[in-house]
C-alpha cells in the first residue's frame, strides 16, 4: 500500500501533492477506524486510486504545457480566460 508521492507523483504546478497526501491520510484512517483492514484498504484503493491517477494525469499534462515551444499561443490563450488579476488594497492606505 502506498500513500501521497509515492502512489501518486505528481509535478507541482498543481500545487496538488502535499493536499492529496493529506486526503490520502484521513481518507485510509477513516476506513481504518471503520471496517476491518483488509476491507479498509480495499475501499481505498477504489476511493483514491482514481482521482489521483487523474490528477497525476493532469499535472503532467500541464507541464508539457508549460514546456512547449510551439504551445506558447495556446499558453497565452488559457491565462487569458484566467482574466486579469485584481490588484489588492495597499496595507496601511
Amino acid at each position: 500500500m502506498l500513500l501521497g508521492d509515492a502512489a501518486h507523483g505528481m509535478t507541482p504546478n498543481l500545487g496538488r501533492g502535499a493536499g492529496e497526501a493529506l486526503i490520502d491520510a484521513v481518507t485510509l484512517a477513516d476506513l481504518l477506524n471503520s471496517r476491518p483492514p483488509a476491507e479498509a484498504l480495499q475501499t481505498y484503493s477504489r476511493r483514491r486510486v482514481l482521482r489521483t491517477q487523474v490528477l497525476r494525469a493532469a499535472s503532467s499534462a500541464m507541464t508539457r504545457l508549460a514546456l512547449a515551444d510551439r504551445a506558447q499561443p495556446l499558453r497565452d490563450g488559457l491565462l487569458g480566460l484566467a482574466g486579469p488579476r485584481k490588484r489588492s488594497a495597499a496595507v496601511g492606505r
